[in-house]
């Protein structure tokens, strides 16, 4: 069974918190019990995806609009409706209208979600992306990159922790 950061970090937590309020030695392992019905609560659904797509991009290098085609290979995971992982490479190919230079195009993404249960109000998303665009005139390669992490509060209100965008000529 494979367990994703927060999962194994709440395990740690919740075994060194059981062992603290033991008269125990510091430094003793107690084992944990779980039931195969806790097992079977969290078991995590995947999903694959190959799919084709287009996709416009703008050249900081030169201000061509270029279209690229290619395919996609996505994993979705689920667990329960409280935690979602997508992660997806992209890979393709476009030709600038202006310059008549051509392009490829390589993408990897990550995307989650995480919340305490079905009827909360609270939500942890973070995402990710970097792509590399390399074309056959050096001068007009570029690299696109973003994060943004927000949180749903309780309270309805909408914090946004950190949100980068750039796209960069790379000559």
């Amino acid at each position: 069974m494979r367990f994703t950061l927060p999962t194994g970090a709440a395990m740690l937590l919740g075994a060194v918190l059981t062992a603290c309020g033991t008269e125990t030695a510091p430094t003793a392992v107690r084992a944990l019990a779980v039931s195969p019905d806790a097992v079977a609560l969290h078991t995590p659904e995947h999903v694959k995806l190959v799919e084709q797509f287009l996709e416009s991009l703008t050249n900081p290098c030169n201000g061509e609009v270029i279209v690229f085609s290619g395919e996609a290979i996505s994993q979705i995971t689920t667990v329960d409706g409280l935690h979602f992982e997508f992660q997806t490479s992209a890979s393709g190919t476009g030709t600038g209208p202006e310059s008549g230079a051509t392009y490829t195009y390589n993408l990897v993404a990550h995307e989650s979600f995480n919340t305490s249960s079905e009827t909360a109000s609270h939500l942890d998303r973070f995402a990710n992306a970097n792509a590399r665009i390399i074309s056959s005139d050096p001068s007009l390669s570029f690299t696109s990159h973003f994060v943004n992490h927000f949180i749903f509060l309780p309270s309805g209100d909408f914090k946004l922790t950190r949100n980068v965008e750039r796209t960069e000529c790379k000559t």
